[in-house]
């Protein structure tokens, strides 16, 4: 049995906020409904990202905004544990399916909003794409021009969504923890303002004054001389060397042992402050040898190290047959894709070990299936394809992926 064995949730989201956080609570287990209108969640047609937040669903095609689907939508709210969705704000209450609606109909529920700014203020009621909360959590900044003269950098997509999505998972499973010991269910929040937060948390404040946060230098390979990507003959190497240990060994491997014994490089605070000194003495020691070579030597001499690797778009990382074994691969047949690899599991268990459950469902996948679970029989849920209410794959319907 997994960790979520028995816990149903309810996953209204879209897009990549949303649906992510659900994906992962089915990954430990739970039983989790994708509700997506019948024409299909937005994303479906930009298909990597949509693929990496939607596997092991079962999926429900339903035009809630009409009054028999939005019945089925306080159907699956009475089943369930959680309810989860991305939501600007006000649309799921004028769906009729908000907090209050679904409180009507099942007065225990977990229900959970990743909003975009969060839940008051100026900006409260604005959706938006990820860029736009990494530009203000101030991580494009700090990324390219603090303190370097480089412009402002843009990470990669959806950090922020992934964040705020995991953020929504802690949330959940404690508010659930909360419902199950005292009876009482709740609802709860967290924004894509907070994902970027969680990535801006070095910053602080100390009676009102910033402490100094480790800055990029002018190429962005890293803060710190030992903390730091080089350059060698065929590629680059990355070095964490923090303890003096590790210093003095770096030294040696590097063939420059006297400079374990420089005045202006004794402790890690100098060697912070003597940066540019101490780097283009480095940097030419690095250029003598391979990135392999430098880093087996490196590795025999204890100092934490990696050659930079180019997963070619993921392929290397999902082949890898350690990466297989210890379960960060997970595999799976999808009827349209065929046969489609994905990270696998993100926590491991003992005593509650869980499988992916499959492939993202095509649109309205399950919708027969789910129906029939909430009772309802072959000709009602006929009638309510036949009204276009409900969808399900078929030769007369194209959105199938």
């Amino acid at each position: 049995m997994s960790a979520l064995a028995g816990v149903v949730v309810v996953d209204f989201g879209q897009y990549l906020a949303g649906p992510f956080g659900p994906m992962i609570m089915g990954d430990l287990g739970a039983d989790v409904i994708k509700v997506e209108p019948v024409h299909g969640d937005g994303m479906r047609l930009a298909g990597k990202p949509f693929f990496g937040c939607q596997r092991g669903k079962r999926d429900i095609a339903v035009d809630l905004k009409s009054p028999a689907g939005l019945e089925i939508g306080l159907e699956l709210i009475a089943r369930a544990d959680i309810v989860h969705h991305n939501m600007t704000a006000g649309v799921a209450n004028k769906l009729g399916i908000g907090y209050e609606d679904a409180k009507r109909v099942n007065p225990d529920v977990v229900y959970c909003n990743t909003w975009a700014y969060g839940l008051e203020g100026p900006l409260a009621r604005f959706g938006g794409l990820d860029p736009l909360y990494q530009a203000s959590a101030g991580l494009e900044y700090e990324a390219g021009a603090t303190h370097t003269g480089n412009d402002p950098l843009y990470y990669r997509f959806g950090m922020c969504d992934a964040a705020n999505a995991m953020l929504s998972v802690v949330g959940s499973l404690a508010a659930l923890y909360h419902q199950r010991v005292t009876g009482v269910g709740q609802e709860l929040w967290t924004s894509l303002m907070d994902g970027g937060a969680v990535y801006a948390s070095d910053a602080l404040l100390v009676a009102g004054e910033t402490v100094e946060r480790p800055r990029l230098d002018q190429g962005l390979h890293g803060i710190d001389a030992c903390y730091r990507l080089y350059e060698t003959q065929d590629g680059w190497i990355q070095i964490a060397a923090v303890k003096e240990s590790e210093w003095v060994a770096l030294c040696g491997v590097l063939g420059v042992p006297e400079l374990a014994d420089d005045a202006r490089f004794a402790v890690a605070s100098l060697r912070r402050d003597n940066r540019d000194e101490l780097e283009a003495l480095l940097e030419p020691r690095f250029h003598t040898r391979t990135s392999v070579s430098i880093s087996f030597a490196l590795d025999d001499a204890g100092v934490p190290n990696e050659v930079p690797v180019d997963t070619h778009g993921g392929d290397l990382v999902l082949n890898d047959a350690d990466n297989v074994a210890l379960g960060m691969v997970a595999e799976y047949e999808h009827p349209m894709m065929g046969m489609m690899r994905q990270f696998g599991q993100l926590v491991q268990f003992s005593d509650t070990p869980t499988e992916v459950g499959g492939p993202p469902p095509l649109v309205g996948q399950h919708t027969r299936e789910i129906l029939e679970w909430l009772g309802h029989d072959v000709a009602t849920i006929d009638a309510l394809k036949a009204d276009g209410v409900i969808t399900w794959p078929g030769d007369d319907y194209p959105w199938v992926v």
